[in-house]
Formats: C-alpha cells, sequence, structure tokens
C-alpha cells in the first residue's frame, strides 16, 4: 500500500498544505517538527510598529504566493527541478505536500543602482564584498541619492517528508521578497532550499 502510495504521489503530486501549531512560541526561538510550535518572528531595528503591521498584514497573500512557488518547483511532477534519480534531493517522492512556517523576518535592505546590499554601519551605509584576496569596504552616506531601501520580507518554510512512514522534517525552503512601498506587489524568489 505504500509503495501505491508513492508511486501516486510521484505521478499525480500532491498540493502544498500548511500545518498550522497551535502552540505558542513563548521564546521566539526557531523551530523544528518537533517542537510542533508557532513561527519565530524576526522584526529588525528600525522598522516601526506601522510598517510590520502593514508587512503582516499580507499573511495570506505571502502564503498564497509561497505555495505557488512549492507546487511549481518541488511538488509538480513536470517541474524542472525536480531530480528522477533514486535518493536525489528534492525527491517528490519522499515530500507529503505538507509545510510548516518555521519563523518570517522582517526588515530592510539598502541597494546601489548596481542592486548590491547595504548595510548601516557607523552611522553611514557600507557595501562589504571579497576580491579574491581580502575584504573590501565601499562606504556611502545615509542620504546617498545612489541608495534605494527596499523592505524585506523572508519566510523560513519546512517542508516534510515521509521517510519509513514517518511525517518528519524533510526540506527547508528560504524565499525573499524585496519592494519600496508597502503596498507594492509581492514577489518571493527562491533564495535556497537545503536539506533539514
Amino acid at each position: 500500500m505504500k509503495l501505491w502510495k508513492s508511486f501516486h504521489r510521484q505521478k499525480m503530486g500532491v498540493r502544498p498544505h500548511q500545518i498550522i501549531f497551535e502552540k505558542e512560541n513563548t521564546e521566539n526561538t526557531y523551530i523544528t517538527w518537533e517542537d510542533k510550535m508557532k513561527p519565530r518572528i524576526d522584526v529588525d531595528d528600525g522598522v516601526t510598529m506601522e510598517e510590520y503591521r502593514a508587512m503582516a498584514a499580507r499573511w495570506e497573500e505571502m502564503l498564497s504566493l509561497a505555495e505557488e512557488i512549492v507546487w511549481r518547483n518541488y511538488l509538480n511532477p513536470k517541474s524542472d527541478d525536480l531530480m528522477s534519480e533514486v535518493d536525489s534531493f528534492p525527491d517528490i517522492r519522499s515530500l507529503t505536500g505538507n509545510y510548516y512556517v518555521g519563523d518570517v523576518s522582517y526588515g530592510y535592505v539598502h541597494r546601489d543602482k548596481k542592486h548590491r546590499p547595504y548595510q548601516m554601519k557607523d552611522g553611514r551605509l557600507r557595501h562589504k564584498y571579497h576580491n579574491g584576496k581580502e575584504w573590501v569596504a565601499e562606504w556611502l552616506p545615509l542620504d546617498s541619492p545612489e541608495i534605494t531601501r527596499y523592505y524585506r520580507i523572508l519566510l523560513h518554510l519546512r517542508l516534510t517528508g515521509d521517510e519509513g512512514g514517518k511525517e518528519e522534517d524533510y526540506m527547508g525552503l528560504d524565499l525573499i521578497a524585496e519592494f519600496v512601498k508597502l503596498d507594492d506587489p509581492l514577489e518571493f524568489e527562491i533564495l535556497s532550499h537545503d536539506v533539514i
């Protein structure tokens, strides 16, 4: 019977389904499947309460977009991101279709006209990169016309798998959205996915 379920999942795919845990995350820590708690919420310094509320109010929109990414890239049997080899990752045959939100971060990122990120440091904006030999820092003033401040939302999803008849963490999926105005359309990109 288990073989039939695995084959059916491989052939038909399964739509994403969010698992919502009711247990409070009183310490606001990173969570795993075993914890079965609400997600960790991280708000960067400088984000006002009004900005946080405006971003958090788009929760259902965020989840809808995230589910489309999960379906298109990991649960749809026709996805180019899935490998057909045994023991490949991610393997559609191992995914249950269930996911939960591990944590969500609300913040800012400053970018120049080349879309390079800058962080606030010592009252200025710094872009730090490695040139092959050493770390190099480029500095700009906070009010530089070269810089645009973007709101940033990071969604950290945990997709569950069924290995050995037991549902457990299988894959972490990090999604990122950046936008200039709080009412701009949201568009998430895959930042990374990895084995949990």
